[in-house]
């Protein structure tokens, strides 16, 4: 695929040049219109996929021209996590004169590629992506067909997008010092998606702060799980039938927490008695959970203005290099206070015998 600024689209000149034929020719196979021999056809087809052109169903022929949109993609618009940032973001957007449009990802690569490819298609001004899942083989060609954009909760080549993110990996060596000051020595991780690059610098965190507690945290404590209540507890159920001796659960997380106390208050299992239980992101539910959850604060209304006006200075040829990394807070709560080693100890046993 050849290699262009992001705001160069492919047009149908470029098209017609790569095949040897005339842009009328090209116009006739894009709308399917007859007058094309079979092998003329193919070859114009062909020349389409190699320079990954696709027809602008906005404004055909207006390749300089600004819709006024910014499009905004979220993995889960159902998690609680996600509408301040959204809500940061369009703050911005409205303040420089932009419409927000909004897409949900449903946790689905396939469908997260359709948005941006749809966005492409509307001529937005630029894109933020909330925690993308693709991965960069497939991600990078996508961004750089956008005029800009920035990723939240990613790492990013400035080339392609801006990045506005937590530092999630000290989010998690905070949770995993708080838990062993309590008194827990066997932690287990409910790692969330396996393709979430957020969950990747989490585990990276914990594997990294192990070894300075003097814990370990082998590959059977860290079990993936959907991003949900009912992937949480699950996730738990799983983890304590093959760990009992597991006295805290690190959970990916507030949603992956509230399943996981859940299927411990159906286990009879007390928290934090007998297990520990620490969430991520202090949604505005974690508080009113019993116990209120022990979590990582994540300044989200602050992620969707960063991210908003990072947009904005990329749309101008601004900033391209710019990385911005917010701080984790951590927020103690009832679900780790009052951990007793000698009751999970009790409770370890019961369950193998």
């Amino acid at each position: 695929m050849d290699r262009r600024a992001p705001t160069e689209r492919i047009t149908l000149a470029d098209v017609a040049a790569r095949a040897g034929v005339s842009v009328m020719t090209v116009s006739r196979v894009v709308n399917e219109r007859p007058g094309v021999g079979q092998r003329t056809r193919e070859r114009v087809r062909q020349a389409i996929e190699s320079l990954g052109y696709r027809p602008n169903i906005v404004a055909r022929g207006l390749r300089a021209a600004s819709s006024r949109t910014i499009g905004l993609i979220v993995p889960d618009v159902t998690n609680p996590y996600f509408p301040e940032i959204v809500r940061g973001a369009e703050d911005v957007a409205i303040e420089h004169g932009y419409t927000l449009l909004l897409a949900n990802g449903i946790e689905d690569v396939a469908r997260e590629t359709e948005s941006l490819r749809t966005f492409e298609d509307h001529l937005v001004d630029g894109v933020i992506l909330c925690s993308p899942r693709l991965e960069n083989q497939e991600l990078y060609p996508l961004l750089e067909r956008l005029r800009a954009a920035v990723l939240v909760n990613r790492r990013s080549d400035p080339r392609y997008a801006g990045s506005v993110r937590i530092d999630h990996e000290l989010g998690a060596r905070m949770l995993l010092r708080h838990l062993h000051e309590v008194g827990c020595r066997r932690p287990a991780f409910l790692a969330g998606p396996s393709h979430s690059h957020a969950g990747q610098e989490r585990r990276l965190g914990l594997e990294r702060e192990v070894p300075e507690l003097g814990l370990e945290l082998p590959p059977s404590r860290v079990l993936p799980c959907p991003p949900t209540v009912e992937g949480g507890a699950k996730a738990a159920r799983e983890m304590l039938a093959r760990d009992p001796e597991v006295d805290a659960l690190l959970c990916f997380n507030d949603l992956v927490a509230a399943g996981a106390l859940q299927a411990l208050q159906e286990l009879g299992i007390a928290v934090p008695r007998e297990i520990a239980v620490t969430g991520y992101d202090d949604i505005v539910f974690a508080r009113m959970f019993t116990p209120g959850l022990t979590t990582i604060r994540a300044p989200t209304y602050e992620l969707g203005q960063q991210a908003g006006r990072m947009l904005i200075d990329r749309m101008h040829g601004r900033g391209y290099g710019v990385n911005i990394v917010l701080q984790p807070e951590l927020v103690v709560r009832g679900s780790t206070a009052g951990f007793s080693p000698r009751a999970a100890r009790r409770r370890a046993s019961a369950a193998r015998s």
